[in-house]
């Protein structure tokens, strides 16, 4: 039968397990338990031109010192990131990437792509070659298909980073049973090799990795896994330590040779020996750092490639002692300490409540890092986890095994379903040998604060950190305006006080529910929820009107994004231009069009941007702009020969009502699909047959009138009742001298009425408040 397994989606290396009796990790197609998180493009000569194909692993590895410009590392750092975001320009300052990144063709200012071969790529796309080369090792190792995983993520993931890492899952091929912290995936490997039945713990995770630091606070009980707290920085980790020793390197070397910018000679070598020498020095300096955690000194030597201002061969060749490493760490593991009492801080713990502490990730065993979360702690309590790299893997697994539909019976083998108790083959206690060594259940919560934007720029928090999940409640906010068909949610979450966002909502209505919305200031439903994996699914509707229901897709820098903030900026625009009203209204009716189709054009699952309905969403907004321009109102014309049809219906003749009703359709079909032209043109034939009818039309125009004097001045409204009235008999009696007699009296103060509408200003609003 198909496999589970669990998958360590990490910064520098990936890794795969399977539970079945016991649990193990598989190694992949090299024999090795750990997959380098390398993706790079080989582009080799043939004969007859080029063999192209992506490679990843240890192959990319290799190949990183022929093309390290066209191979990517450490890409979950840029997963649900932002071009612009404060931390991924810094790491560019540093020069810390040989491969391009630049935003995303396409994407909003929250988005960013890397290159290879000249070609953009997204962070998930890449992480997908990564979790599909997994995923293939895995079926060859098995001799099974695999379609479902756990996958981790780090604890401190925010809802963008998750949704990014499950549409990447979703691209290789794999079925997410649940995106699992990763500090929490620790606690279940150690939990089930180490507590007996009946014992429980309260341990602190301590996992410092490649590229990230996590620390979760979990209770443990059998089988019961309880987070009650979670923390760290998505920007420390392995990297980090070895960009630190590479700048001291730096400052070593100018310092013996009077050099006052290496970096600057770096930058003058040619492109690829600057790449070749970027990707050695950054190898030996990774090198020596392992070697610093057993040894009491390193080298770091490149010679013969440096050169000085004046062309003189620069060696650099800088004896690092374990002493100097660890006066260079210390700011580094300050923090990290710093860190971890926050955590036992937002949870009101003192240390002496934690248990156990447990290290898993590679920087973990570096030796002033395990001093220090002793010296805090205590000796007896910290443990360096026996399998500190794979411990993720093997935890991710053990909750695949326990998430699957079915699995093998550890003692016949033959397949037993999820909520047996006993196996139906052999009688064994399957549910005693689950609390002594799997996973029970997990109450997860929320890594972070949520919050909302409102309108007057206050910051509305939904949720609280450490919130159990899941997590479902509804809020009210109300509307900024009667007449708002936009809706603009803003989320984002509060990370070590810094704010990110996770994404937009826009929500629309169209302009043919105003009728069922009465003159008091509509109320908006939020449905906010939150999921195990930490995701958010956000869904909403009018008070009152539950068939006025509103999108719940979130914008999370994609093409979906950059179109809501091009319409954002282009309602602002016509808000602060001068049109009349019904041109106006005209503008907002496509906008709500263009939002609902916004919506749709990114896949939920994948990620994937459907490019046939971006084209679609471009034309459409053209054609709103031109038609702005021109101070043209075709959907206002149209709702005019609808009310017209509508009201006066019942004095045409049959013919008459078909042949409008026909144009009515054409209008309609043209302002869904046609070009500013078509829809003039088609809106021309319209007037022509409303015009066959001009006593029917100044009577529909009495109506308008009636009702803008209703709302304007509801005193002075029974003055055209009457008239309406009086018209009325009339007609039924076809008594055309009166109705012309009416008619005549009347119309002065209708076009007063409806010329004080015309000169309104309708301004187009999106926000909330409370």
């Amino acid at each position: 039968m198909s496999k589970a397994i669990g998958i360590d989606l990490g910064t520098t290396n990936s890794a795969a397990a399977l539970k079945t009796v016991d649990t193990r990790i598989i190694a992949n197609a090299e024999g090795e338990d750990l997959t380098p998180s390398v993706v790079s493009f080989q582009r080799k000569k043939r004969l007859i031109g080029h063999k192209k194909q992506f490679l990843v692993g240890r192959h990319a590895v290799n190949w990183m010192q022929q093309e390290p410009t066209n191979t990517i590392v450490s890409i979950k750092r840029l997963m649900g990131r932002g071009f612009h975001d404060p931390d991924v320009q810094r790491m560019l300052s540093e020069g810390r990437y040989n491969y391009k990144v630049t935003p995303l063709a396409g994407g909003s200012e929250h988005s960013v792509a890397v290159v290879l071969d000249g070609k953009e790529y997204t962070p998930e796309q890449i992480s997908a070659k990564i979790l599909d080369k997994i995923r293939a090792d895995c079926v060859t190792e098995l001799k099974d298909d695999v379609e479902y995983g756990v996958v981790t993520v780090p604890a401190y993931f925010n809802d963008k980073q998750k949704h990014a890492t499950r549409a990447a899952a979703a691209l290789a091929g794999i079925k997410v049973q649940r995106l699992l912290p990763e500090p929490t995936a620790a606690a279940i490997s150690f939990g089930v090799e180490e507590l007996d039945v009946g014992e429980g713990l309260t341990i602190l995770v301590f996992d410092l990795g490649g590229g990230t630091f996590d620390l979760a606070v979990l209770t443990i009980a059998d089988g019961q896994f309880i987070e009650q707290g979670k923390g760290g920085d998505m920007w420390m980790g392995g990297d980090d330590i070895d960009n630190l020793l590479l700048q001291h390197i730096y400052r070593e070397t100018a310092a013996e040779h009077e050099i006052e910018d290496i970096p600057a000679l770096i930058d003058a070598l040619p492109d690829v020996e600057k790449s070749r020498f970027l990707g050695d020095i950054r190898a030996k300096v990774e090198t020596a750092k392992i070697r610093l955690s057993t040894q009491t000194s390193a080298v770091v030597e490149i010679l013969g490639v440096l050169k000085d201002k004046d062309g003189d061969i620069l060696d650099i060749e800088v004896e690092i002692s374990r002493e100097r490493f660890e006066s260079i760490l210390q700011p580094f593991v300050d923090r990290a300490m710093e860190l971890t009492r926050n955590v036992l801080d937002g949870i009101n713990f003192e240390p002496e409540l934690i248990d156990r502490v447990i290290m898993v990730g590679g920087s973990s065993s570096i030796p002033l890092v395990i001093r220090a979360v002793r010296e805090f702690f205590g000796d007896d309590k910290v443990l360096l986890h026996e399998r500190p790299m794979l411990a993720i893997a093997e935890g991710a697994a053990i909750l695949a095994h326990r998430l699957a539909d079915s699995y093998e019976c550890p003692v016949c083998g033959k397949p037993v379903n999820q909520g047996d108790t006993t196996c139906s083959h052999c009688g064994f206690d399957l549910q005693a040998n689950l609390i002594a060594k799997g996973v029970v259940d997990i109450v997860h919560t929320t890594s972070h604060d949520y919050y909302l934007v409102l309108e007057d720029g206050d910051d509305y928090r939904l949720v609280e950190s450490n919130t159990p999940l899941p997590f479902h409640t509804q809020y009210e906010f109300k509307l900024l305006d009667s007449e708002q068909r936009l809706i603009h949610f803003q989320f984002y979450n509060m990370v070590n006080e810094k704010r990110e966002s996770i994404g937009d909502l826009w929500l629309s209505f169209n302009m043919g529910d105003d009728e069922e919305i009465d003159d008091a200031l509509p109320e908006v439903l939020l449905d906010f929820e939150i999921d195990s994996d930490n995701l958010i699914t956000v869904s909403a509707q009018i008070k009152g009107k539950p068939d006025i229901q509103v999108s719940r897709t979130l914008s999370r820098g994609k093409a979906d994004e950059r179109l809501f903030i091009e319409l954002r900026q282009s309602i602002d625009r016509a808000n602060q231009e001068e049109h009349k009203y019904y041109t106006t209204y005209d503008f907002l009716h496509r906008a709500v069009q263009i939002a609902e189709m916004i919506n749709r054009i990114i896949d939920p699952k994948t990620g994937e941007e459907n490019k046939a309905l971006g084209q679609k969403i471009e034309e459409r907004n053209q054609v709103a702009h031109q038609l702005l321009e021109k101070e043209e109102a075709p959907w206002t014309n149209l709702y005019y020969a609808e009310d017209f049809l509508n009201q006066m219906g019942h004095f045409m003749s049959p013919e008459d009502r078909k042949n409008l009703e026909i144009e009515i359709d054409n209008l309609k079909k043209q302002n869904e699909t046609g070009t500013v032209e078509q829809i003039m043109a088609t809106r021309e034939k319209l007037f022509a047959e409303l015009d066959k009818h001009p006593v029917l039309q100044l009577f529909v125009t009495l109506h308008n009138a009636y009702e803008v004097c209703r709302e304007r001045d509801p005193v002075r409204a029974p003055y055209f009742e009457k008239y309406i009235q009086d018209i009325d008999l009339a007609l039924q009696r076809e008594d055309t001298l009166a109705i012309q007699r009416l008619l005549t009296e009347v119309m002065p103060e209708v076009h007063k009425e409806l010329d004080w509408k015309g000169n309104q200003k309708l301004r187009i609003l999106h926000g909330v408040q409370r």
